[in-house]
């Protein structure tokens, strides 16, 4: 890699960062599309934001990912949102252009584009584990398709008006409960979806997972979980054991990031790459 005066910068803001295999896949296609770019892991501390987007514009850097635990707060910063991330409440990617930050969301497509791709419908109904970033941008595009949401959450109120949210911006009937709600009974039975969109069970803790009795779902059911590394959770492994279908987070960490990579560069990303070196990776990191 060749770092010059006309190397333009972009990266990645979150906090921590340790694991983050975003500027592996994001250099890997700079590099193969001969783009004289680099992709850098910017470790930010909650309340760093407004000095991060005036020194990202000062600093010339042409834009960059958000991810936990920014996605939602990092909003105030920025001189625009696109419709789909205001329409969510969540930003994954800002793109800097003639010194305005204009955040976008490749979240909750990149996911429905992996559903697609694993032959999954669109469920009616979908119970989600968690309420941050993810979460909202998940639960809105399954909301514009249809699907009843639920989201269960450690903090009944934050779950709660995220449903209301969903529900005043789609249309769509949404749920908010606690993890430990009798009203859980409610839904699982009908739920077609599954889907962890919280850290636990990400990489270095491999052995956790959510607190969710899987048995009680409907056979036909299909669990999901956003976590990509590793590639299969313990959620996961769970579910296949019990017979159930399951979907990795690595098709969706791919579509949001070929579709940030795209919004970078205006080139089509080598997404069959980008995917091919991502799941070596990770493979060689489980042996």
């Amino acid at each position: 890699m060749r770092i010059d005066q006309g190397t333009r910068v972009y990266g990645l803001i979150g906090y921590p960062l340790d694991h983050s295999l975003s500027p592996f896949i994001h250099n890997l296609a700079f590099e193969a599309m001969g783009i004289n770019a680099v992709y850098l892991p910017f470790p930010v501390k909650p309340g760093r934001l407004s000095a991060v987007v005036e020194g990202a514009r000062a600093l010339g850097i042409r834009g960059f990912n958000v991810t936990i635990p920014h996605k939602e707060t990092i909003i105030p910063f920025l001189d625009g949102i696109s419709p789909e991330a205001e329409a969510c409440g969540s930003v994954n990617t800002v793109l800097i252009e003639e010194d305005r930050a204009v955040g976008h969301n490749t979240d909750g497509i990149g996911f429905m584009d992996s559903l697609e791709q694993e032959g999954v419908e669109v469920p009616r109904m979908a119970i989600i584990l968690g309420a941050g970033g993810a979460a909202r941008a998940i639960g809105h595009q399954l909301a514009l398709r249809g699907t009843v949401t639920v989201f269960l959450n450690r903090t009944p109120e934050r779950a709660e008006k995220l449903a209301c949210d969903i529900t005043r911006i789609t249309g769509q009937e949404s749920f908010g409960v606690s993890w430990d709600s009798d009203r859980i009974s409610d839904f699982v039975q009908d739920a077609e979806l599954l889907i962890n969109t919280t850290p636990v069970g990400m990489y270095p803790g491999i052995d956790q997972r959510p607190p969710f009795v899987l048995k009680n779902l409907n056979p036909k059911s299909v669990v999901a979980d956003i976590i990509y590394n590793p590639p299969k959770t313990r959620l996961l492994r769970e579910a296949e054991a019990l017979g159930l279908k399951t979907v990795s987070g690595l098709g969706m960490f791919v579509n949001q990031g070929v579709r940030s990579w795209e919004m970078f560069t205006g080139r089509e990303a080598p997404r069959k790459l980008m995917e091919d070196e991502l799941r070596g990776l990770l493979l060689k990191n489980e042996t």
